[in-house]
């Protein structure tokens, strides 16, 4: 019969095999991910991120650049392409620094307006009902992509909302 210490020890023994293989295997797999996710540069200093798999072998006849070089080459790159603006239909609503007169509409009265949206669109330069009342399809889209209010302005109708209580108090 195998005495209880020798099973105790080469239990311990195989506990800590089993260990360092787990936490070996974790850094290499750490280190597998960190190498493959690296941005790979070219020959002329474009990026690439394709997967390792992918990528075109750089020629072994190129130079080494200093990161320092091939950054400084990215950034002369920049200011020589034009880069190509995304076309959106969004503008942002005319805003005004402070309210007329040192005091705001209460744009509460707006249904569908309440503390918090006020509060945004007054951070955003919008003070008064008359600001409201021009607003266009692009205005509304770019405010809808700023606060918290996806569909609502058209949904419960501000601009209309917004005209009629500037013509009331006009």
């Amino acid at each position: 019969m195998i005495p209880l210490e020798h099973i105790i020890e080469i239990a311990l023994l195989l506990l800590a095999a089993y260990l360092a293989g787990c936490i070996l295997g974790y850094g290499a797999h750490r280190a597998f991910r960190a190498y493959a996710s690296r941005p790979r540069f070219a020959a002329a200093g474009v990026v690439s991120d394709a997967p390792a798999a992918v990528a075109e072998p750089v020629a072994a006849t190129t130079t080494r650049r200093s990161a320092a070089r091939r950054l400084a080459g990215a950034v002369e790159r920049e200011d020589v392409l034009p880069v190509p603006q995304k076309a959106t239909a969004q503008q942002r609503p005319p805003d005004l620094p402070a309210p007329r007169n040192g005091k705001g509409d209460n744009l509460r009265d707006i249904k569908g307006i309440g503390p918090k949206t006020e509060s945004a669109l007054n951070d955003l330069g919008i003070y008064h009902y008359d600001q409201i009342a021009v607003w266009t399809d692009a205005h509304i889209d770019w405010l809808e992509g700023r606060i918290a209010v996806k569909g609502r302005i058209r949904r419960e109708q501000w601009v209309e909302q917004a005209v009629l209580l500037a013509t009331a108090t006009a």
